[in-house]
């Protein structure tokens, strides 16, 4: 745990180092930039079968939602129906 919190402290202090040189609007850019491909090379991929698991698990959450929603819907319509039209 302390490793990790002097670790952050090294980035922080880095960080800043970096942005004192960088002064202008373009090189802050280029440090964004920098910055950003640094953290995106610290991401894990999923692999194809982790992917297809968490498709199918979203894509039955959506399925689940729009049953709900629809189901409400028509409940609804019918209670208005029934206010309304008599």
């Amino acid at each position: 745990m302390a490793e990790e919190f002097e670790a952050s402290e090294n980035l922080v202090d880095q960080a800043k180092a970096d942005r004192a040189k960088a002064r202008g609007p373009i090189g802050r850019l280029v440090l964004f930039f920098k910055q950003v491909l640094g953290e995106l090379s610290k991401v894990t991929k999923p692999t194809v079968a982790e992917l297809r698991n968490y498709t199918a698990v979203v894509l039955g959450f959506v399925v689940v939602v729009m049953a709900i929603i629809s189901g409400l819907d028509w409940g609804f319509l019918e209670l208005v129906k029934l206010v309304f039209v008599g």
